[in-house]
Parts: structure tokens; sequence; C-alpha cells
């Protein structure tokens, strides 16, 4: 395994994404252009056709003689020849005019018949023209519309003469009666006009489109290009454990020269992150080297510190009178818990426990001392009193740091199992009888140590009975910690202690008490330093 994190794979790149961003808008703009093309071509065409078919029923009211239809009452009222003329003259003017038709109708009795037209040259050929007074049996409805109302109107209809846009225009005559004026344009031209706009239309849509994605692939590719580029780059980085390579660094500060914008921006940074990161990682490496070596160094603290504190057990396997064991655990690499025992002489065993004010190598260094001092003052010290006072003596006169200690010492004689003991602001030891029971020792007076120099100690004396033990231990095990920040307290020692197997061995009353703690405190971290310290009595 070296670390890196797998690269997902791109299935989708930026470039494919905006070209197909580009295609979909130019898409749209092109068809939107074509429509809005069109629509404006239509209206035009339409306009057009209008005007001119607006023009033709006006030529047409001119062209039929004054007072024409104030003539018309029936079949009979304008005579075959006049009919003819004026038929042969509106047909010479739709047809010159490009008009399919001009006509005027009136309406008798509900229903339009044709007074006035013009004809096809193929209908005059054929002999098909509509004949005077024909009745209109296919008349739309906007032709009757126009009649009721007499507003002029456009309407696009098909009847038996074929399909017509055509316009309605009424004209009273003088004797208050209504006739429509009309002209027709065959939609088919109409069609072929809109068909044509909307080719030219689609054309230039497809012109628009093509240009765009044209103009647009080139801007694309001028903004993804270097990004690819940056991204290989950054990737050969990455693979090479973030090692420069000169090219790659020249060709970013080329990117970020070329370009003023963003894409140049993000080369400009990414060169100078590339540069940051590289001091970085020799600064990291030279820490790195400086963290093993302390940490090397705080290993071997460790080693010497707990070399310093009696560590094999059975401490005494040539005695039966007396079982002792103990642990210790630091907080961190070294710590300010300590304890120890020695021999004073044949008889008399001296004890002591003690909890260093502060953590780490300042703690480690005032504990080393202080155990050192207990030992050595044991021997000529003439009770737990005078060893406590000497003892702080010495500390106060040599801490330059400003830290104490509090601690707990005593002297058992394995004769008959009495011990003479004092403290310095230490938590007070446990009593656990052998028939189980379980109590505090009373404290006598004392304050910590390598405060003041003239302070006075105390002394008390227990006695111990075959089988009892003194449970001695720092507040590591009383304030243990655990994640909801419940502390373990002296409750639940005492609760331990009580709960013991009869006739515990030393050893089995610490590694009991020890993995009470642990189980307590779970997975959260060790917050003090913890020492425990059990001094059995066994009897002569």
């Amino acid at each position: 395994m070296n670390g890196s994190v797998p690269r997902r794979p791109r299935r989708f790149g930026l470039r494919p994404q905006l070209l197909l961003l580009l295609f979909a808008l130019n898409i749209v703009a092109a068809v939107a252009y074509s429509v809005m093309l069109y629509s404006i071509d239509r209206r035009e065409i339409i306009a057009g056709i209008d005007h001119k078919l607006r023009t033709a029923v006006n030529a047409t009211h001119e062209l039929i003689p004054t007072g024409y239809h104030r003539r018309v009452h029936g079949p009979d009222s304008i005579s075959k020849a006049e009919f003819d003329r004026v038929q042969a003259k509106l047909s010479r003017f739709a047809n010159a005019s490009d008009i399919i038709y001009v006509y005027s109708y009136m309406r008798f009795d509900g229903h339009i018949y044709t007074v006035a037209t013009s004809a096809t040259a193929k209908e005059i050929r054929e002999g098909r023209q509509t004949r005077f007074f024909t009745r209109y049996d296919t008349a739309p409805a906007q032709l009757y519309q126009s009649f009721a109302d007499g507003r002029t109107r456009f309407d696009e209809y098909k009847d038996s003469f074929g399909s017509f846009r055509s316009i309605y225009m009424p004209v009273r005559s003088p004797d208050g009666r209504i006739h429509v004026l009309g002209a027709d344009i065959d939609l088919a031209s109409l069609d072929r006009r809109l068909t044509k706009a909307l080719f030219t239309s689609i054309l230039v849509g497809v012109g628009m489109f093509l240009l765009s994605m044209l103009v647009g692939s080139l801007l694309v590719n001028r903004i993804v290009g270097p990004l690819v580029r940056l991204t290989s780059y950054t990737r050969n980085i990455e693979e090479r454990s973030f090692q420069s390579n000169e090219q790659e660094l020249e060709a970013m500060q080329k990117i970020s020269g070329s370009r003023g914008d963003e894409v140049g921006s993000l080369a400009e940074a990414m060169s100078g992150m590339i540069s940051r990161l590289q001091r970085y990682l020799i600064e990291m490496e030279a820490a790195t080297a400086a963290r093993e070596r302390v940490e090397g160094e705080l290993s071997a603290a460790r080693d010497i510190q707990i070399g310093m504190v009696p560590r094999e057990f059975p401490a005494f396997p040539d005695r039966k009178d007396i079982d002792i064991h103990a642990l210790l655990e630091p907080a961190k690499e070294v710590g300010g818990d300590l304890y120890n025992y020695a021999m004073i002489d044949e008889n008399r065993l001296f004890f002591v426990i003690g909890d260093v004010s502060g953590k780490g190598v300042p703690a480690a260094l005032f504990m080393a001392m202080t155990s050192t001092l207990f030992k050595a003052a044991s021997i000529t010290a003439k009770d737990t009193a005078a060893l406590m006072a000497r003892v702080n003596a010495e500390l106060v006169r040599d801490n330059v740091a400003n830290l104490f200690v509090t601690a707990f010492c005593g002297v058992i004689d394995l004769r008959d199992g009495s011990i003479e003991y004092s403290d310095a602001g230490h938590e007070a030891p446990f009593l656990l009888r052998a028939d189980g029971s379980v109590s505090r020792l009373a404290k006598p007076e004392g304050m910590a140590l390598g405060i003041f120099d003239d302070i006075e100690f105390a002394k008390a004396t227990v006695r111990l009975a075959p089988g009892d033990a003194l449970v001695l231990f720092t507040d590591g095990v009383s304030e243990a910690t655990r994640a909801d920040e419940e502390l373990f307290a002296v409750e639940r020692i005492e609760a331990a202690l009580a709960g013991l197997a009869k006739a515990p061995s030393a050893a089995g009353i610490a590694t009991d008490l020890a993995e009470r703690v642990n189980i307590f405190v779970g997975d959260a971290p060790q917050f003090d330093d913890i020492a425990i310290l059990v001094v059995q009595y066994r009897g002569v």
C-alpha cells in the first residue's frame, strides 16, 4: 500500500460536457432564431398579400360602373351583354394583378348572389365562368358576417372553386343596400412563398448553428486544453510523491504567463502551491527526523525511568512473611508517578508511593530525584515523619521548576506486622483485611513536598494481621475518566477490592484493580499517570 488515493475513472470529461452544453444551447438558439425569422417573414408575406387584396377590392369598386348595384333587384336586372362587359373588365384586371378572382356579392332573402365577378382564362375558354345572379351556396361564414355587421374581413377558406385567402369589403349603396366586394389569392402561391421563407429560415439557423459550434469548439479547446495539461502535471507530481519536474513547472509558468484569465491564475496558483509544498515536504522531513530523535530519546528516558523503580516480582522470593507488587503506567512517554520499596534491615521494609505535579520530562526528573531521596534517607531516618521532613527540605532547596509531590511512605516491621507511616497530601490507602473487609487508612497531617521548607509531618501506626494488605494508589486511579467524563472514584476502588476472592495475592490485587480501571475507561485516552502499590503481610 502506497497510501495514494485511488483514481476514480472519469467517463465524461469536461471537454465533452462543455461541447454537449454548447451543442444544446446552439440547437435551442438556432431553432429559436429560425422560428423567429420564419414568423417575421410570414407576417410580412401575409401583410403584403393583405395589402394587395385591399388594393384589388378598391380597384374593383372603381371598375364596376356607378349605379350598377342600385339596378340589381333580381336575375333579370342586368343584361347579359352588360354583365359580360363588366366580367371582361374585371378578368383583365385580375389576370394582370395576379389575383384569382375579384367579385361583388349581394344578399336577397338570406341568400348570397354573384352580381359581378372575374373569370380565369381557363374558365372562359371552357365556358364555365360564373353568370349573373348565380347563387353562392358554399359562401363562407365570414362573408355572411361582413354582410351582417358591415366590417371588412380577411378569410382563408376552401370551396368548390379552390383554396383562397380573401378579403370581404362591404359597401353601402345610396339606396341603403349593402354589397360586398371581394378578391381572392390562391393559397397555393401563398404556401409556396411561406415554404420558401421557412426553408430560408432553416438554412440561416443551420448556418448559425455550424458557425457557433465552430467558434464555441475553439473557445472550449482554449479553456479546457490548459486545464487538461494542468491536471496531467498534477497527477504526475502525485505519482512522483511530489518530487519536482522542471519541464512541467516551466509549462505551468508558461500557461500562467500567456493567459490573463482564471486559467492563468489557476496555473500560477498551482505553480506556487507546488513550490511551497515541496519546501514544506523538506521541512516536514527534517521535523519528522527531529521528532523521531526526540521520540527515541523519550523512549530511552521511559526505559530509564521504569528501570529506576523495582520491576521484578515476587520482590523477595526468599521471604515468606511479605508479598509486594506494583504497577506503573505513565500517561506520556515519561511521567511523574513513583513507587519504591527496600529492606532497611533484616526485619523492616520501607515503601513509598508518590505523585509529582505535572507530566512529561520535568515531572519525570523530579520523580527520579524524589525516589532517590526517599530510598537514601529511609536508611538513616529515625521515623517516617523525620523521613518526610528530610526529603521535603532537599526538594525545596533544589526545586528550581517549582514542582511539588504528594507522597505516602511507611515502614512495616515484619516481625509483628506493625506499620509506621506518614502522609504528604496523598490519597489515603485502603486496608484490605484477610477476611475481605475494606477500609480507608486514617491519614496523619502533612502537606505536599517541595513547597515550604519548614513543614512538620506527623506519623501514625497500624497493625496488619497475616493476610492483610495495604493498597496504595495515585490519583490516576481514582480520577481515571471515561468518555462521558465520569470518574472511577474511590468508591469504585473500594467496591473492586471488596469484590476480590478470598486470600488474593499482592499481584492479584494490583492486577485486578488495574483491569477494572481499564474496563471502566474503555477507549478514552489515559488522562493521568497510574501507579498501584500493594504491600501484603504474610506473617512469620
